[in-house]
């Protein structure tokens, strides 16, 4: 799965900036409280909010995503037979110019259960991912296939970015783990 034939962007953005971005995806595109594959989207644009000891895992191949928000809290949500199904029936796994994105999760035993859970996934499918985990705020995330941009947001990556500091240490300084893929870059 070397030969991706295109690059994901992650750009860290102000609260505003996503907001306004949110708003032009539409309510109908939102991964949305309780959390569950139910929640889930498949499109060219979607975005979820409040990640905070939730996992969001986004799947795209250019030009739709699968994203998922998924609360520890919710007991189906560790039964990862059932979760691979799921995306097994919406996107095709053997497509080479899948990427990934993993966002959350917290030092919880219930928590980290999930969070592992996709990240297994994502290297059993050959899936080339990026990790944004443990944020130290609660994290919005969106993504367009338009500009193959994930954006990504929180009050500290707003308050960092108003201090001047790029887009990686923005990141840095808001996730305990930023790990970026090969197939991804920062914007």
């Amino acid at each position: 799965m070397t030969e991706i034939s295109f690059t994901s962007k992650i750009k860290p953005v102000p609260l505003k900036q996503f907001w306004d971005t949110a708003a032009r995806i539409g309510d109908k595109n939102a991964v949305d409280f309780p959390w569950t594959v139910d929640q889930s989207v498949k499109a060219s644009k979607a975005y979820t909010t409040n990640i905070c000891d939730c996992t969001v895992c986004g799947i795209t191949d250019g030009q739709n995503v699968l994203m998922l928000h998924l609360t520890p809290d919710n007991s189906s949500n560790h039964n990862f037979y059932f979760v691979k199904q799921f995306i097994a029936q919406n996107i095709k796994l053997g497509n080479p110019d899948l990427q990934g994105i993993l966002i959350g999760s917290k030092l919880t035993k219930k928590s980290q259960d999930i969070y592992n859970k996709f990240s297994e996934f994502l290297k059993e499918m050959y899936i080339p991912y990026s990790e944004l985990k443990i944020g130290k705020d609660r994290i919005h995330a969106a993504y367009s296939s338009l500009m193959d941009t994930w954006l990504v947001s929180s009050l500290k990556i707003d308050n960092l970015l108003k201090k001047g500091k790029t887009s990686i240490e923005a990141l840095n300084e808001t996730f305990q783990k930023t790990i970026i893929s090969n197939a991804d870059e920062i914007e």
